[in-house]
């Protein structure tokens, strides 16, 4: 039962110090002041917060980092053509390599639980393995290598919008949503009682699957997260096809409701907002990636009215303190105003760091389907994140404060999921064998691609 002894713990009304967290069986059991007895594990210089949650990743993508040196892509549209070159020369052994790689970056980061919204299932050619879930497998596999939790989205994909399909997409095609239902109660049943992974459900996007499959794909009774109003073009494809904007029709299908994640909205319509506050939906905000390939801002309104949580998406870069703090930055640029995150609509807690802690820890965790509060609480699974407040940029700055305004992921010190330590010293416990499979799978992976 071992007890870690930090300069302070974040629980639900704030830091408090001298006190301890005590975990046995994967579970904090207390929160208490410090005890006589020794101390397992201590933390000096360092606070104690719930793991951070990154609600949104597909993880191959950390291949492309750096890898669009030129400037020829110049929009997402150009961005998602390199994207496409690089998936169709990832097998099964590259695409487990590289998601341990951006997994174990992000336990390095604080991330203990990530929403891995996966769409690439088939082999080049479009046909199954003989396991159709095998890439889902490694995917989960390449989780459990870097010790964090994973919420799998299985994705949905069915079309190109209006124009005709990119030969790589032949690897994320179902056709309807039947057989998409049956890949996640498939996988259901193999990971059912693992406490570690949870199946989810993606339907990519309004381009990406027809009115008659989302309408089957509503039965699904698990979280759904779905790219929404990403690009202009994808409204103007939804009105030519559906007249009505991508948010309304996911509602009209039946797919908007409190167990609803929309990612990105960076072009809601009017009316759009309304909705999802209607259903108690919530809204997955990228800024790095959203800035990176020129999408746009998510609106203030939606800033101040719905549940926010982020995502590290393409893998820009992986670092849910900076993601959060653009949601304030952001917002003020919008409006010419400060304190966005403090001033809600629609109640809640209009605390600026602490709502943008939430939207990097608990928020995410309520999106990937595990209903958290902030704070290190009892009975909570010990997924707990040691952050060292002795950098000078801290000095003089109270905790929650620093952490928001300040911190980088060079301040995590230790990361515990279920009571395991998986990060020590700032440094992952299988750093090196990670790295190694996924350099060779780089070097595979670029090889085909420019071949």
């Amino acid at each position: 039962m071992p007890t870690l002894a930090p300069d302070a713990v974040l629980t639900a009304s704030g830091f408090v110090r001298d006190h301890v967290v005590v975990v046995d069986n994967g579970l904090v059991t207390s929160v208490t002041k410090f005890p006589p007895g020794p101390i397992d594990v201590p933390l000096p210089g360092r606070v104690l917060i719930p793991g951070l949650v990154n609600a949104h990743s597909h993880a191959f993508q950390r291949a492309l980092r750096g890898q669009l040196p030129d400037g020829s892509a110049t929009d997402f549209w150009h961005w998602r053509d390199r994207m496409y070159a690089l998936v169709g020369g990832l097998d099964p052994n590259a695409i487990e390599a590289i998601s341990a790689l951006a997994f174990t970056e992000m336990a390095e980061s604080g991330i203990t639980h990530v929403g891995e919204f996966h769409y690439v299932h088939h082999q080049p050619d479009g046909s199954p393995y003989a396991d159709p879930d095998e890439l889902a497998h490694r995917v989960i596999a390449a989780a459990r290598r870097a010790g964090i939790r994973i919420t799998l989205l299985r994705v949905a994909y069915e079309r190109n919008g209006d124009q005709p399909l990119h030969p790589v997409q032949r690897r994320f095609i179902d056709t309807g949503g039947a057989p998409v239902l049956a890949a996640t109660e498939r996988l259901r049943r193999v990971y059912g009682t693992d406490e570690d992974v949870i199946i989810g459900l993606a339907p990519h996007s309004v381009r990406a699957v027809p009115p008659s499959s989302l309408r089957t794909l509503a039965s699904f009774d698990g979280v759904i997260h779905t790219h929404v109003s990403e690009q202009p073009a994808e409204n103007a494809f939804c009105h030519a096809q559906s007249q009505c904007s991508p948010t309304q029709l996911l509602a009209d299908c039946g797919l908007v409701h409190d167990r609803f994640t929309a990612v990105h909205l960076t072009w809601p319509e009017p009316g759009d907002v309304d909705c999802l506050v209607a259903a108690r939906a919530r809204v997955c905000v990228c800024p790095s990636t959203e800035l990176d390939l020129a999408d746009g801002f998510l609106p203030v309104d939606a800033r101040r009215r719905l549940p926010l949580c982020l995502g590290s998406d393409s893998h820009a870069t992986i670092d849910l303190f900076a993601e959060a703090r653009t949601l304030e930055g952001h917002g003020r640029a919008q409006s010419g105003q400060r304190g966005i995150l403090g001033q809600p609509q629609a109640g809640g807690d209009g605390r600026l760091a602490w709502r943008a802690l939430v939207a990097a820890s608990a928020e995410g965790a309520r999106a990937l389907g595990l209903p958290r509060e902030l704070g290190v609480t009892p009975g909570d699974p010990a997924d707990l994140v040691a952050i060292d407040l002795t950098d000078l940029s801290a000095l003089g700055v109270p905790p929650l404060e620093a952490i928001i305004g300040q911190a980088s992921p060079r301040w995590v010190d230790s990361v515990w999921v279920g009571g395991t330590r998986i990060v020590a010293e700032g440094r992952h416990v299988r750093r090196e064998a990670v790295v190694e499979a996924a350099l060779q799978a780089f070097a595979t992976s670029y090889r085909t691609a420019a071949g």
